[in-house]
């Protein structure tokens, strides 16, 4: 912690980080340009990384409020809520290492938190100037998923853990994320999910933007929605089992892709709009890949179970 950097902070925001040192640093980058004041907010970095990050800490401690906490990686939830047990502030933000905040992105989310506990606030994903044809394919399926799960006009039904804000306290009584998700991903639909179940209301604040770097390389995509399908098959299973569930409506998202494709490929460039729909493609079958694969594991161990009973 700087000096004179004393008290307990109004606002905690937990990054966790994984052998990616440059985005790191891009991302406490921004965390200095905040137009909340450095003392108001402290930042915790959840370090699973195989070669700890303190040499890319190093600058920023005399810039920001600053603990460093290394660990075995225990998958995004359980790594979520040591970051949060180590928090102080009033007001949780999560944001990662892959992402870039608007110099208002923590004071509006703060804002909205403060002014009413029960809200969970989100801000807009952009990526306005993808380097890849991989990177503008993953900027078109994160405005595909966010017109789909947030139509204009209506309260929001899933924001993305990769930025959002909420009441500590309220996180903490919910458990915090699931840890039983291990290295699946789909751990914030979980979370999300209980906290509108436990009462809690979602909101959107379009006066801040976070721009996150998507996967440039083919392999980190395929593995990226292969473990996303995993999850995804993780999450509508536990539903089942709670009697909640909706696969239903989520597969819309998938039956309908062809029609809720024409907004985001306009801002595709045109050099592209061929090899993104052709990833669009790939993301598909990669998803669907993980959803199966991880059922079949599942049912296996069912299987394997039920023997040794």
């Amino acid at each position: 912690m700087s000096a004179g950097m004393t008290g307990l902070p109004l606002a905690s925001v937990v990054v966790m980080t994984f052998n990616r040192p440059k985005a790191l640093r891009r991302c406490l980058a921004s965390l200095t340009t905040q137009s909340l004041s450095p003392q108001s907010h402290e930042v915790v970095v959840v370090d699973v990384s195989t070669s700890p990050v303190d040499q890319v800490l190093k600058p920023f401690r005399q810039q920001l409020r600053l603990i460093h906490h290394t660990m075995p990686n225990g998958g995004v939830a359980a790594n979520r809520n040591v970051g949060a047990g180590l928090a102080s502030g009033e007001v949780l933000a999560f944001l990662d290492d892959d992402c870039i905040a608007s110099p208002s992105w923590l004071a509006e989310l703060v804002a909205m938190v403060e002014s009413d506990p029960s809200v969970l606030v989100g801000a807009p994903t952009v990526h306005p100037a993808p380097e890849t044809a991989v990177a503008a394919a993953g900027q078109v399926i994160t405005e595909l998923v966010d017109g789909f799960f947030n139509p204009p006009g209506q309260e929001p039904s899933f924001l993305p853990g990769l930025n959002f804000a909420l009441n500590r306290k309220r996180y903490l009584s919910l458990g915090g994320c699931d840890p039983g998700y291990g290295l699946l991903a789909a751990e914030d639909r979980d979370f999300v999910d209980r906290w509108q179940r436990a009462g809690g209301k979602l909101a959107l604040c379009s006066d801040a933007a976070v721009r996150h770097e998507h996967r440039a390389s083919l392999r980190g995509f395929v593995r990226q929605y292969f473990n996303y399908g995993r999850g995804a098959w993780h999450f509508h299973r536990q539903r089942q089992s709670q009697r909640v569930g909706r696969l239903r409506r989520d597969a819309r998202l998938h039956l309908m892709l062809p029609k809720r494709l024409i907004q985001p490929m306009r801002n595709v460039a045109p050099r592209w709009r061929l090899q993104v729909l052709l990833l669009l493609g790939v993301w598909q079958v990669a998803n669907l890949a993980g959803f199966l694969w991880q059922a079949g594991q599942e049912h296996l161990r069912a299987l394997d179970s039920s023997k040794r009973a």
